[in-house]
């Protein structure tokens, strides 16, 4: 009774700190928008026959700009902008309640690599028809930048999600909207002048997409998403003394249209049917 009175105490006060968070990080920024990313995405889950999944996932972005596809060189003109594996296991703790740990690796440009380990706690509820899933990441982060390691981190991500299915026959249609979140926790003594150029949000995510289930095995999800990211800028200058970039709060937008296909296998084991929610929405990790 104590959980339950406690997870419905905090729909509301989580939802509002999602919305209004990045309200203080837009306050005085100006703003940038970049190219377009078009991403083709691909998740594997294997589910047991006790609803804990294994799940395998992998990512790859190309700019519509292909000054921004770099990803080999950093001269650009590459067919990619960026690629993520990602690999992890979610367990079922409950009616409402799933956990994980995840491990995800990016290759950008530079050439970069971002290595992050995490664990989550995902509470699956309901608002009337619709369901409400929320999510909070805890990770850690490693970048090493050509061959040259940075120094760690370890970030906060938190996500809520909004979604209904509607049914017509074999083929379910699941619209939802998602939102996240993520604070930067540096590991390292930071100079009180950086400190107080800090976002009080690094980066926010507003996502929209169609889950198309084909069967309880195949679905397909095109979906729309853009992405800030909250900086603060050094004023710079063209060859003319010009300033193209004014020093101060800058939020840097990248707008992205993607396509997953994901595929759910399960345990040849009696399967118990998952409570609360489908499973072509037992996605595990999003990135």
């Amino acid at each position: 009774m104590l959980l339950r009175t406690y997870c419905n105490g905090w729909r509301a006060p989580l939802a509002a700190a999602l919305a209004c968070l990045p309200l203080l990080s837009h306050a005085q920024a100006s703003k940038a928008n970049y190219p377009w990313t078009a991403s083709l995405g691909g998740q594997l889950n294997w589910l047991t026959a006790h609803d804990h999944a294994l799940f395998f996932r992998t990512r790859l972005d190309r700019s519509l700009d292909s000054d921004f596809n770099n990803l080999s060189t950093p001269e650009g003109g590459d067919p990619l902008q960026r690629a993520v594996v990602i690999a992890g296991f979610e367990w079922r703790l409950g009616q409402r309640w799933t956990g994980g740990v995840v491990e995800k690796v990016t290759f950008d440009a530079g050439p970069t690599r971002i290595y992050q380990t995490g664990g989550f706690l995902r509470h699956y509820g309901h608002i009337g028809s619709v369901q409400f899933r929320k999510r909070a990441l805890a990770e850690h982060v490693a970048t090493n930048v050509s061959g040259k390691r940075q120094p760690n981190q370890s970030r906060i991500r938190l996500r809520a999600d909004l979604d209904r299915t509607w049914r017509a026959g074999v083929v379910g249609l699941r619209p939802r909207l998602a939102y996240e979140v993520q604070f930067d926790i540096p590991f390292e003594k930071v100079d009180p002048v950086v400190k107080n150029q800090e976002r009080t949000v690094d980066r926010a995510v507003l996502r929209a997409e169609l889950g198309i289930e084909v069967g309880e095995h195949l679905t397909l999800v095109p979906y729309v998403a853009r992405q800030t990211e909250f900086v603060y800028a050094i004023r710079q200058t063209d060859t003319d003394g010009n300033e193209r970039v004014p020093e101060g709060n800058r939020n840097l937008r990248y707008p992205i249209v993607g396509f997953d296909v994901r595929v759910a296998l399960f345990s040849p084991k009696p399967h118990t049917p998952p409570i609360e929610r489908r499973l072509s929405t037992f996605e595990g990790f999003q990135d």
